[in-house]
């Protein structure tokens, strides 16, 4: 997976987070931009800024503070990526899912995938959240052919039915569907978002499958959760702006704290 230079810089992370942490995480969880408030309910909790850690890459985007947390919460040690790394900032593709690698190397054995994305159905509602059941590649990388919805092992059928149940306990809405993964920087264009919903895709979004594939090479558990901050292009009039999606996602995340807290609380992680 890694170059020997890559391992070093690794074994470096780790034991510089181990230095500043007695806590062994075994729960990994990737915050979206604007949805870090999860980050106050941790107890005993330890701020690690990326920019302190040897050798680790600097995140760039608004409503990502680039830090790991780590503490307790409902008798569980967690470790969060506030702030991820994407494709468009001019990383190397191995190099976006570098958080997953750190979650691997320290111990983790299940991660909840969050992000905020673009809603391509016109009868959900902004504000709503979607588990993840499968994905669309659309970033026409590794083939110019149309892509395919994939829906395999990498998305557990039994997690998926406990975190409906859930939801369902708590009275929080809770949309199931197929996440569109999208290089950007820019937002797709209407005939874009239309094609994507012919192809099975609900959402839309420019993170979270090269983490998804890197969680999956790792044998590692994974629960993927979507907040829908706006409306994909020509699904709403409204522009689109990252500006949007950050406010957005802070003014609906109490649901998405509701449930990430209940899921913690009740899913057993072993």
């Amino acid at each position: 997976m890694w170059s020997t230079c890559g391992k070093k810089l690794m074994k470096q992370a780790i034991q510089y987070i181990r230095k500043h942490s007695n806590i062994n995480p075994k729960i990994g969880i990737v915050l979206g931009s604007g949805l870090d408030m999860f980050c106050d309910k941790l107890i005993d909790k330890t701020h690690i800024s990326y920019n302190d850690i040897p050798g680790f890459r600097k995140t760039s985007i608004k409503g990502h503070k680039g830090e790991f947390v780590i503490g307790n919460i409902h008798s569980h040690s967690i470790i969060c990526a506030n702030g991820r790394f994407h494709y468009y900032e001019g990383h190397e593709y191995t190099d976006v899912a570098i958080i997953v690698d750190l979650f691997k190397e320290i111990g983790c054995t299940h991660v909840i995938m969050t992000n905020s994305s673009g809603c391509v159905e016109s009868s959900w509602e902004v504000g709503d959240l979607m588990l993840i059941n499968g994905h669309l590649d659309y970033s026409f990388m590794s083939s110019s052919e149309n892509p395919k919805v994939i829906q395999d092992s990498r998305y557990d059928l039994k997690l998926i039915n406990q975190v409906e149940s859930l939801a369902k306990l708590k009275n929080i809405t809770l949309r199931k569907g197929v996440y569109t993964w999208t290089t950007g920087p820019t937002y797709e264009t209407p005939s874009e978002i239309l094609d994507i919903k012919n192809i099975g895709g609900h959402a839309v979004g420019m993170s979270g499958l090269p983490e998804i594939e890197r969680i999956h090479e790792f044998g590692m558990k994974m629960i993927g959760l979507c907040c829908l901050t706006n409306y994909a292009s020509g699904i709403s009039k409204s522009e689109l702006t990252h500006d949007e999606v950050v406010d957005t996602a802070k003014t609906y995340q109490q649901n998405f704290l509701k449930l990430l807290d209940t899921i913690i609380e009740n899913l057993l992680f072993n």
